[in-house]
């Protein structure tokens, strides 16, 4: 018995030596891309646009296309890994030299994006609270900017404006714990039936024991839908 548990205890851990490795690695792939991307639309300054290229400029379509390589990285999240933070930094980067640059369209594009990997991400709390304000700031500023009064309506002010867009990003900010709890819950339940199946599913020469086998299974499978549930609905 001790050495059927030292086993699983040993194959858990490679398990999860894997996962955090593959974490890291996309995420670094996915920010190097980014990087990538960025370094040849600035290797492309002053280049001019063709005629009539408008959002299909080539030298845009690179920032574009990091914004989608940054989100991608940010997505991968896990505690300390350094790649998730960076491309929120950049993703706001590009979103504040928009602004700079008169290009509302991309800034936007970029603020939602930063904003959409960091909610994505949460859990009981949201891990990067200072860059999802900064986004929201964002968002609101240029929703301010692009929004257009109703016909006829009395126009308000700037700050008016960017007053109510955020307090719309506000209404929807806290994840719901109780989703979260479902999530988490189903991870336990996971590694429980994995463990039932090791110590109980197999008898000492690791040939199947059907019944616990199957019991231990089906807290696998419980454990799984729960944690993707809690996933989708947090």
């Amino acid at each position: 018995m001790a050495r059927i548990v030292s086993v699983s205890v040993v194959v858990l851990a490679l398990a999860a030596a894997l996962v955090v490795a593959r974490v890291w690695r996309v995420s670094r792939d996915e920010w190097r891309a980014g990087e990538a991307l960025v370094a040849e639309y600035n290797r492309r300054a002053g280049e001019e646009p063709p005629p009539g290229a408008g959002i299909e400029d080539p030298r845009r379509a690179l920032l574009r296309e990091a914004i989608v390589r940054y989100r991608e990285a940010a997505l991968w999240y896990l505690p300390g890994n350094p790649y998730g933070r960076r491309a929120v930094e950049r993703l706001l980067l590009i979103g504040q030299r928009g602004e700079q640059d008169a290009d509302d369209d991309l800034a936007l594009y970029a603020y939602r994006a930063a904003r959409s990997a960091i909610q994505a991400t949460r859990t009981f709390a949201v891990a990067d609270p200072d860059g999802l304000s900064r986004a929201d700031r964002g968002i609101a500023r240029v929703s301010a900017r692009l929004e257009r009064p109703a016909a006829g309506a009395e126009p308000a002010t700037p700050a008016e404006r960017e007053r109510r867009h955020r307090a719309r990003l506000a209404e929807a900010d806290d994840p719901d714990p109780w989703y979260s709890l479902l999530a988490g819950a189903g991870v336990a339940l996971w590694i429980a039936g994995a463990f039932v199946f090791v110590l109980r599913g197999l008898d000492e020469r690791c040939r199947l024991r059907l019944g616990p086998a199957v019991r231990a299974g089906l807290v696998v499978a419980v454990g799984v839908a729960a944690w993707l549930a809690g996933l989708a609905l947090a």
